[in-house]
């Protein structure tokens, strides 16, 4: 009897712990919703999200919702981490993500609260999951979740970088899937799940590298971590240094999810290179509308947006050698450059879904003035207006099979 009533209550506290878990995990992804009820607007999320893993470092036996932690670090090349991320953060929008701005209040040297309060930004993606599953018994289970992507600036304040640290953008980022239908603890556990199973060893060289299918399967998915350098994915076997493998029946719905989200990590922040590389560029450059350079071409300036989705491939067709073609899906660029000037180009914009365009010429430095009318007019703005003029000819015959 006595037995009996400690297992009962042995039970019970395993209740109230996979509650907690389950609860905590689940009022975090309301806050990333949008629901603030719970939690103050600018609450240090990432900071709770790691003392929480801290305290969990296992899976509790009857829950049902799970987190997941890992890291992302790629060279950023030209521009420096720090400008990178703050562009993302800027367009958080155009990579399918949404800026969460946290408090981080500044500490004076006598260790009292100083003014004014400092902010850093996270990014959050939100989508739906549904899989299935077969558990240890081979019994088939399907569930729909809720997935709740944070990701944050990983790197020490820039001052105190290295310059070869402030050009490799390090990222930390947490999975958080939720079940939408299950809302409590499992009343009942698999204690099969929790066994100590045998320690994995490795070569001391081994860095790493993804675990087989059955491997991976046998790990606990949520004490790993995962690191991308350089657009490659590597798993850092965490589960392998604590010698304790769990096996869970949901890790590979976890681990679907964890991929997905490294893939949009990688794409966004490849994409906002590319964005950011241009905005420097567009900056360090002189560049003029056609319509100023030669105002009976202020008609190209008033088409839409599906003209000039159809004018970016009849260029590409035109000149496939001389073009470079930047296509993220709702923004393109397009520039054609002058094989004889090449410190010019005209360059084609097209954003479908802001509904903006422009057709501008490009330079290097800006152009010598025009000459007087009895001088011979400059080389290289005669060059340019050759190129535009064959630009604005196929331009033109777009105009006329569009008649057609």
């Amino acid at each position: 009897m006595l037995f009996t009533e400690e297992c009962d209550k042995v039970r019970d506290l395993m209740h109230v712990h996979s509650f907690s878990y389950d609860f905590h995990l689940r009022v975090v992804h309301q806050y990333l919703v949008g629901c603030h009820m719970t939690l103050r607007q600018g609450y240090q999320l990432t900071d709770f999200l790691d003392d929480f893993i801290s305290h969990h470092p296992d899976i509790p036996k009857f829950g049902r919702n799970h987190v997941f932690q890992g890291s992302f670090s790629i060279s950023t090349r030209m521009i420096t981490a720090h400008q990178l991320y703050n562009y993302i953060t800027d367009h958080a929008s155009t990579y399918n993500m949404k800026p969460l701005r946290m408090s981080k209040s500044t500490v004076t040297t006598d260790n009292k609260k100083g003014m004014p309060e400092m902010h850093e930004y996270a990014l959050v993606a939100l989508w739906n999951s549904s899989g299935s599953y077969k558990d240890l018994e081979g019994l088939h289970h399907h569930d729909d979740f809720d997935v709740s992507l944070v990701v944050c600036h990983n790197a020490a304040p820039f001052e105190e970088q290295s310059d070869g640290e402030r050009h490799l953008l390090r990222l930390r980022f947490y999975v958080i899937m939720t079940s939408q239908r299950e809302l409590f603890p499992r009343l009942t556990a698999d204690m099969r799940r929790f066994k100590k199973l045998p320690q994995i060893h490795r070569d001391p060289g081994e860095v790493g590298g993804w675990l087989p299918s059955d491997r991976a399967e046998a790990c606990g998915s949520r004490n790993a971590e995962q690191e991308t350098l350089g657009g490659n994915c590597i798993w850092r076997g965490g589960p392998e240094a604590q010698g304790l493998l769990y096996s869970s029946p949901l890790f590979p719905l976890l681990n679907n999810e964890v991929a997905s989200a490294c893939r949009q990590i990688q794409a966004s922040v490849e994409q906002a290179m590319g964005h950011s590389s241009w905005r420097r560029l567009l900056e360090a450059v002189q560049s003029r509308s056609v319509g100023e350079i030669d105002p009976q071409l202020d008609c190209f300036l008033t088409l839409s947006p599906a003209w000039y989705q159809s004018l970016i491939k009849v260029l590409l067709n035109r000149f496939p050698q001389s073009c470079r073609h930047f296509d993220d899906n709702a923004i393109q660029y397009l520039a054609v450059l002058n094989q004889k000037f090449t410190d010019c180009f005209v360059l084609v914009f097209l954003d479908s879904q802001a509904g903006k365009t422009s057709l501008k010429v490009v330079f290097r430095e800006p152009l010598p003035s025009q000459p007087q009318a009895s001088s011979s007019p400059h080389p290289q703005l005669v060059s340019m207006y050759h190129h535009l003029e064959s630009v604005i000819n196929t331009a033109c015959y777009n105009l006329w099979t569009g008649l057609l």
